[in-house]
């Protein structure tokens, strides 16, 4: 026995088909079976097969029922009979003859045989058993199988990826069973640009999500649902872990300059945010990645497009569903402060290293180690007069006695998250219909604020056939969300997480009479301070369906969208009391942008948006052999947008504001601006009996954003196919190779997205502040001079080319695609030539930049059976992609570290090399005499500080000329941009019992820590923040630490000494940002049919899942590796921002 077919037999081992029960809902009383028969078969789509003489079909029945299989029972009951369900039929047969036979214990035959496919050859591995009963077998290497069977007995033959068939065991013969294959695989359906394809025919990269994938997730949108899902899509969690957070999403890697290329959302045909969606409405979603499946939406899709579909109504009695979570959100990291004590030692060793004199003295050290012991034991105000302000109390001194850890006092240990969803569906032939409504409710993990986002989704749909050559198709979907925070415009800065660890831990965040201090920030967030934004979408489409003629259809669809935005801020400074507990006086800390006098703001906002689409297609044959689709259609887009912002300071009250009512400045914005589209677009698609295929598209689009005659722009793809599989030279290996496809494409696509609105137009906008000059009435803003604009802007063209192969083995229980893809993005904007320093202004941006994307993507799925009645599937993705710059206006090549230039790789980060750290003084003095560190600074290496290598041997280390070809020592060390994206999951089912996991992970990835004061923990004496890894610090005493010493002194003061340590990018402290995480965990149960039925109750399912419950980095243990490459509105530093979050939630899904 060779290897191939040991292999053969051991992946077959495992294969079985999974029969899935289906949901109906039959009530009748006292009717005929034949009558019965034929209302099962209108509602469910199964068909009845028999002998008549073996039904009785006049006998009169009573059917009450909620699945298939009890309408059967209850249909046949009385007659003696025995069915099985095949496919969408059910077979029916006496059961006297075997019954009887097995009563009467008559002796077991040898029964031989062989299982053949279409081709007849031998299929390796089938499964044989008897019905009812344990006895099986597989068939060997010619397809051949014996067992044990009583005469008539039921033989059910299966195999993945072919139809299972039962015959009648028939001793002394050798039987033959044909083997035909299951063509479900090949018959499903994607939803590509205005239709659908079926998947065998598809030419273009597109990968599919079913909905069911996303209902289970504890996510607030289904954005951060898609993470892991899709190869080559990356989602990025701007807003880290903040309640109503939404991803952005990236497909294949950066694509342009302005990293504006995002992918293109549709929801039913129409452009929408994917946090507006209810991820419990979606029926499946598409991820078009090429130009071939792109193309048809021309200019808004040149990065990708992501085509939702909705669930709609069917046809049958009404369906209800009811699916519920509850959850517990907690930080997936939080850094651990070190003790009082630990951070004295550390402080005392920082200014003693920068020659700095503000020492913790002996005394000090003991009253805080006593006080870690026993808090009771020392005063921690001892040092405060009784009259004193506490405004703030001891900011950035050696006095005061605490011991806190500032995380552990603003983040509690969970928040609750919930979300509620009930659906009905169902109608008629002529007319069905969908209606669903869906709740979410996040609470923050900050203890003392009051953050929360709460959302009300709507979604409803009207399919009505009003005629064979009419239907009608109405849509509705509403989204109402309140987001309440503290942070926000108006409302306190993000500069609260700049500041949330910067405090000392030597200071208690309780004053001597019981209130938080005012660096505790606590009063900060109680003092009344709030943003509230209240948002409604609407998105009402209508549209007809015509059939003039057989084969053609027109489709028109108009869609009106409105978004509003109404939003709120009061700024209240709180009241911070002095050391007596009586007095107080107003906290106002720069960083968190509090007003004195108070500050309340107002703003609306409205975007109206419409869009007109008509198109049509039809599908004709030549021969039944050449099969051709044509398509085409219009659309156009208009959108408008108006906002209006009013400020007021100085407030008459704080318990009831008025922008109207106020002593001090008012600012007033008043923006209004608009954009429209056009574009004519068409497909056709051939095939030969489906094995070569040819898709060819083109759209021809306008944009408002550009002048006339450079508005319009052609974008045409094509796409060829090869079913390979259909070739007859492939038929002796159709037992092994049971799907394989070529597919090859082509294409030019435009992006407007990087674009201002008026390219054209020079316009002056208002400052965003108010004037300095003050006048009679107070300060005004004012008008910003115009720009220079250049009127030949135009799009940018993304030139896109992809090769894939499809594939699948063993009767498809092994699948997976691979593709390989390349994109060039010309026409960016980039800088124009200069203009002379006496002109006044900046030269406009120009078409001018280019750049080359290229990467690949892998998926592999397997699925396959244990024993009888367990099923698994293991899969994974993995992918890459990187972009280079290819051409920029960076003629010189200067300061390529932090300029784009021809040539740069995006993500690059530059660096200096280093041989770790110096040990002694004799290596430091020596070091000192053979490098010239002065464009570092002046001061001399010491022991403890980065040992900066030398790389062109010139004695000395700087970055040269700052030009491309003489940065000196400066070099490229690593790279931002995610490497190697992969997914590995898994489901195992077993009679109910259903465990699906997901790990995902980013293989390779660069962090520079540099200016990160949470990575370093020493800088100027208001920015310590001392966390346990931070301990690691090199001294005489531990000479092998990663860290070097740290230097703490003023803010002026430090940057000389930091300069030998942390202030430049090294290798040595280059952080790898890859990662492995436990992204989903869910495991489910459906309660026993049998449980169900008195409750007239089709499924009940209850499941547990998690979200980011485990991490694997190799990053510092403070930071979250996701969260580091997040923002906020005060800071990039990494770390400083809301954490992200991991989810435990139970639920409970039942169907009526």
């Amino acid at each position: 026995m060779n290897l191939k077919k040991v292999v053969l037999i051991g992946c077959a081992l495992a294969c079985q088909l999974v029969v899935f029960a289906q949901a109906v809902s039959l009530k009748m009383q006292k009717v005929s079976v034949k009558k019965a028969m034929t209302a099962l078969n209108q509602k469910s789509g199964y068909s009845f097969i028999y002998e008549e003489s073996d039904v009785n079909t006049s006998g009169i029945v009573n059917v009450n029922a909620t699945t298939v299989g009890q309408a059967v029972d209850q249909i046949l009951v009385g007659q003696n009979l025995t069915y099985e369900i095949k496919g969408k039929s059910i077979i029916i047969s006496k059961l006297s003859s075997r019954k009887s036979t097995l009563q009467t214990g008559s002796v077991k035959h040898k029964i031989t045989g062989k299982i053949v496919d279409n081709n007849n050859e031998p299929i390796i591995g089938a499964t044989v058993k008897v019905k009812g009963e344990s006895a099986g077998t597989i068939t060997d290497l010619d397809g051949n199988f014996a067992l044990e069977a009583h005469q008539g007995a039921d033989l059910e033959v299966s195999y993945i990826g072919y139809q299972s068939q039962t015959v009648k065991a028939v001793p002394n013969k050798v039987l033959t069973v044909k083997m035909l294959e299951d063509t479900k695989a090949l018959e499903e359906v994607v939803v590509v640009g205005y239709g659908v394809q079926k998947k065998v025919n598809l030419t273009g990269s597109v990968s599919s999500v079913k909905g069911e994938d996303l209902q289970l997730r504890p996510v607030t949108d289904a954005s951060q649902s898609l993470q892991g899902l899709v190869p080559g899509l990356l989602v990025t969690n701007d807003n880290a872990g903040r309640p109503g957070a939404t991803g952005t999403l990236t497909l294949r890697g950066q694509g342009n300059l302005s990293n504006t290329g995002h992918p293109y959302v549709l929801v039913d045909g129409i452009e929408m945010n994917l946090s507006d969606v209810n991820p419990n409405d979606i029926e499946s979603l598409s991820v078009l990645k090429d130009a071939s499946a792109c193309a048809i939406y021309g200019a808004r899709a040149a990065y990708g497009v992501i085509l939702v579909t909705t669930k709609k109504g069917t046809e049958g009695t009404m369906r209800a569903n009811y699916q519920g979570s509850v959850g517990w959100s907690s930080p997936t990291v939080l850094p651990e402060m070190v003790d009082s004590y630990a951070f004295a030692q550390y402080w005392n060793a920082g200014v003693a290293n920068a020659g700095s004199s503000r020492l913790y003295s002996e005394e000090k050290m003991k009253e805080l180690q006593s006080y870690i012991n026993d808090p009771s034991s020392v005063n921690p105000w001892h040092e405060l007069s009784a009259n004193a302000s506490m405004n703030p109390a001891f900011e950035n001194s050696e006095k005061g006695i605490g011991n806190v850890d500032y995380f552990k006092l603003h983040y509690k240990d969970h928040a609750i998250r919930q979300q509620h969803n009930l659906s009905f569906s169902g109608g008629g032939k002529s007319a069905q219909y969908y209606v669903s409504t869906g709740y979410l409710k996040e609470d923050g993990i900050l203890r003392y604020a009051k953050i929360n986002y709460e959302r009300l989704n709507v979604s409803s749909t009207i399919n009505s056939e009003l005629t064979k050559w009419l239907s009608l198709q109405v849509g509705l979907k509403f989204s109402h969300s309140v987001n309440n925070t503290p942070f926000g415009d108006g409302g306190i800065g993000d500069g609260f997480f700049h500041s949330l660890a910067r405090f000392r831990p030597t200071i208690s965040p309780i004053d001597p009479n019981g209130h938080f201090t005012e660096l505790s920030m606590v009063p900060y967030l109680q003092s009344g301070t709030f943003t509230k934004n209240k948002r409604d979408m609407m998105n009402l489409t209508g549209g007809i369906n015509l059939k003039p003629f057989k084969n053609f259809n027109v489709y028109m669809n108009y869609t009106y969208k409105l978004i509003a935005n109404n939003y709120m801020a009061e700024n209240v400074a709180p009241l911070i009391y002095g050391a007596d507990g009586v007095s107080t006086s107003k906290g106002v800390r720069d960083e968190l942008d509090i007003t004195a006098d108070g500050k309340f703001t107002r703003a609306n906002s409205h975007t109206h948006y419409q869009t007109l689409s008509l198109y049509g297609n039809y599908v004709f044959s030549l021969n039944n052999a050449h099969n051709f689709t044509l398509m085409a259609g219009y659309q156009e887009e208009n959108s408008n947008y108006d906002y209006l912002k009013n400020v007021i300071t100085g407030l008459y009250s704080t318990a009831n504001p008025n922008v109207g009512v106020g002593t001090d400045d008012r600012s007033v914005v008043d923006t209004r601006n608009g954009w429209a589209t056009r574009g004519f677009f068409g497909r056709i698609n051939y095939d030969y009996k489906s094995r070569y295929l040819v898709e060819i598209n083109g759209r021809y689009d306008g944009s408002s954003r550009f002048a006339a005659g450079h508005r319009w722009g052609w974008f045409p793809s094509i796409s060829l196919g090869w079913n390979i599989t259909q070739e007859k030279f492939m038929e002796p290996l159709t037992n092994v190779v049971s799907h394989l496809k070529l597919r090859a494409s082509y294409g030019l696509l435009g992006n407007q997205s990087g674009a201002a609105l008026y390219t054209f137009a020079s316009t002056m906008a208002f400052s965003s502040g108010l004037g300095n000059y003050i006048f009679p009435d107070g300060r005004h803003v004012y008008l910003l001079a115009p720009g220079v604009v250049n009127p030949a802007t135009t799009w940018e063209k993304v030139n896109s080319k992809n090769i894939g192969l499809d594939f699948g083995f063993f009767g498809n229980q092994l699948t997976g695609s691979f593709d390989i893809f390349e994109r060039k993005t010309k026409d960016m904007l980039g800088p124009g030539v200069d203009f002379p320093d006496f002109f006044g202004a900046a030269a406009p941006q120009t078409n001018n930049a280019s750049m080359r994307n290229r990467g690949w993507e892998l998926t592999l799925s397997y699925r396959g059976k244990i024993a009888k009645e367990i099923d698994y599937q293991i899969g994974g993705s993995l992918s890459d992609a990187t972009s280079v710059v290819t051409e920029y206006a960076n003629p010189t090549g200067t300061a390529p570290a932090s300029n784009w230039y021809t040539g740069r790789k995006v993500g690059e980060i530059w660096g200096y090399k280093t041989d770790g750290l110096i040990q002694t003084a004799e290596e430091a003095d020596k070091y000192n005499k053979t490098h010239d560190m002065s464009f570092f600074t002046p001061r001399a290496w010491t022991p403890g500080d980065v040992n900066f290598r030398d790389l062109n041997d010139d004695g000395k280390v700087n970055n040269g000329k700052n030009v491309l070809g003489d940065m000196g020592d400066l070099t490229i060390v690593g790279n931002t941009t995610p490497r190697y994206q992969y997914t590995l999951n898994g489901q195992i089912s077993w009679k109910g019992l259903s465990l699906s996991v997901m790990f995902q992970g980013v293989g390779k990835r660069d962090w520079d820590p540099t200016g990160s004061v949470y990575f370093w923990g020493s800088s100027s004496y208001a920015q310590v923040t001392v966390f346990k890894q931070h301990l690691d610090y090199w001294r005489e005493d531990n000479k092998g630490a990663y860290y070097p010493k740290p230097y703490i002194n003023t803010a002026g003061g430090v940057g000389s000494y930091n300069a030998k340590t942390s202030a430049r990018t090294t290798d040595r402290y280059l952080q790898n940002a890859a990662y492995c995480r436990l992204k989903n965990i869910t495991l489910s149960y459906n309660l026993p049919a049998a449980w169900l039925t008195k409750a007239h109750l089709s499924q009940v399912r209850v499941f547990v899942t998690g979200e980011n419950l485990l991490t694997f980095t190799k990053l510092m243990g403070m930071f979250d590796p996701e969260a580091i490459f997040t923002s906020n509105d005060y800071s990039s530093e990494g770390g400083k921002n809301y954490p992200m979050n991991k989810v435990i939630s139970v639920g409970l899904s039942v169907n009526l």
